[in-house]
């Protein structure tokens, strides 16, 4: 399409198939790069916006998702380069974390719902999660190194666990429902 040409009701209407299509998964992909809430949906509003200024540019042929994230990682990299509170990462870590949640482009709600909701843990939590589900480090061990008991620090896994699960239950509820 050349500058200046209008898109077709037919055009029109396959791009915004295509982005309600995608805007859950799109919305998933800022919320890997941003921990902030608030920060998520200004870059997700910046995105969509952005998407509907260049929707001439879609090609319906290709796969919508990759190209939609394409602006989404533009619109975090903007966003951090005006706010950085929003990140303390470089823009190379921003680009591997956005490149690896490309590698994986359909997961399901629950998936979806899940990453949104460990994104708004806080980040000691997420590393705590971490470093007792990758399996490296015995909890004892864990728990020894935080000078708490293994009961103390299961107990508190526990409660970070809950605190997701409900976290991605109203999610996936709130889905349903829009």
């Amino acid at each position: 399409m050349t500058p200046g040409d209008e898109l077709t009701d037919e055009a029109s209407e396959e791009f915004v198939t295509a982005l309600v299509a995608h805007q859950r998964q799109v919305y998933a992909f800022i919320a890997t790069l941003l921990p902030h809430a608030t920060d998520i949906e200004d870059v997700y509003q910046q995105t969509c916006l952005a998407l509907w200024r260049k929707r001439d540019l879609y090609d319906p042929a290709r796969d919508f998702f990759p190209w939609a994230c394409g602006f989404a990682k533009h619109e975090a990299y903007k966003h951090i380069r005006r706010d950085s509170r929003s990140v303390n990462l470089s823009e190379q870590m921003l680009a591997l974390v956005a490149d690896t949640a490309l590698a994986d482009p359909r997961p399901d709600d629950r998936s979806l719902a899940l990453e949104i909701c460990l994104g708004k843990l806080q980040a000691d939590h997420r590393d705590l999660l971490r470093r007792c589900y990758e399996g490296a480090q015995p909890i004892k061990e864990i728990a020894a190194a935080m000078a708490i008991s293994a009961a103390a620090l299961t107990m508190r896994l526990q409660r970070i666990r809950h605190a997701v699960v409900r976290c991605v239950d109203k999610t996936l509820a709130a889905w349903e429902g829009s």
